[in-house]
This record gives structure tokens, C-alpha cells and sequence, in this order.
């Protein structure tokens, strides 16, 4: 048995002792209630208390439950599908272009091939229409094949402007 942490429509973590190697193909089964959720997934990152999967294929009568399960958690703030350049840096010098997805006023999620572990502080630098946003930020448990999630945790006011009016500009769907 694991404890199941960080769901979401992409994969979730796993806190366990019994870690698989990274890249391992699995079949995860997550019970709650009389519902089970199956689907094939791949080991995406090991730390020392679990593992982060990434799911594979989810067939409908699972995907369904795992929206089920998903609506029940409200978000703390509206994203946005946002894409735009962003640059990141484990506070050393700035790191590859890379794409962000999911834009919300308490973060977002970037896309790459080598997401950082989790917990990691980092500095975000996104550039869109023109302006340019800047963010310490924090890698969250949602850490997947796919890239990787970062928590906004100091915003200067000026790049709170600038993020502000992206997402103002997205709700209105300009």
C-alpha cells in the first residue's frame, strides 16, 4: 500500500518506500469508495519518499472517474491555457527557453524535459506581448515527464501588474 498525493489529470505522486527506477512502465490502481482508477503510467521522478507517475493511457470509464474525483477539489485560483516563452533558473544563470501552460495568479506549469525535484526555489522569467514577468517561484509536488509545476512565492509589485493584466486579457479572451 502507498499514499497518493498531488492528482491530477496528467499523473500523481506515490509516497512509498518500495521506489522503482525511473523511467519503469507501471499499472497504477487507485481505490477510493467503491471506485477504481487503473491506467498505465511511467515512473517520472524518485525522491526519497516516492515516486512522481506520469499516466499513459486512461480509458474513458477511468478518465471519468478521475474527473469525478478532480471536480471535488476546487482550485485556489483560475488558470489559463497561456502559451508563452519562459526561462528558468535554479538562481545560477537563466536556463533554456521553455513553454508555459496552466498561467493562475499563484503559478503555473512549464513545460520540459528535465523538470527540477521538487521543492526547488527558482526564478521565472516569462516574456508575452511584449512585457516581461519575473517571479521566485517553487517547484510543487506536481513534477511529471511533462514538466513541471512552479508555485509563485515572491512577486515584485510591477510584475504583479504585468501578471495581473495577462490574466485579465485571457478571462476576457483577448
Amino acid at each position: 500500500m502507498a499514499q497518493t498525493t498531488e492528482l491530477s489529470r496528467f499523473g500523481c505522486f506515490v509516497r512509498t518506500t518500495n521506489l522503482l527506477p525511473q523511467g519503469s512502465r507501471i499499472q497504477i490502481e487507485l481505490v477510493e469508495g467503491r471506485d477504481t482508477f487503473t491506467a498505465s503510467g511511467t515512473v517520472a521522478h524518485v525522491t526519497g519518499d516516492g515516486m512522481g507517475i506520469v499516466f499513459g493511457t486512461v480509458e474513458p470509464k477511468n478518465y471519468e472517474i478521475l474527473s469525478q474525483w478532480l471536480s471535488r477539489t476546487p482550485r485556489q485560483s483560475d488558470r489559463y491555457s497561456f502559451a508563452a516563452t519562459a526561462l528558468v533558473k535554479e538562481l545560477g544563470p537563466w536556463g533554456q527557453g521553455l513553454i508555459t501552460r496552466d498561467l493562475s495568479a499563484g503559478g503555473c506549469f512549464i513545460k520540459t524535459a528535465v523538470p527540477l525535484a521538487k521543492g526547488s526555489q527558482i526564478r521565472v522569467r516569462i516574456e508575452h506581448a511584449g512585457a516581461e514577468f519575473t517571479a521566485i517561484g517553487r517547484v510543487t509536488d506536481n513534477v511529471t515527464a511533462e514538466g513541471m509545476g512552479v508555485e509563485f512565492i515572491e512577486i515584485e509589485p510591477k510584475d504583479r501588474v504585468i501578471l495581473d493584466k495577462w490574466l485579465a486579457d485571457e478571462k476576457s479572451g483577448r
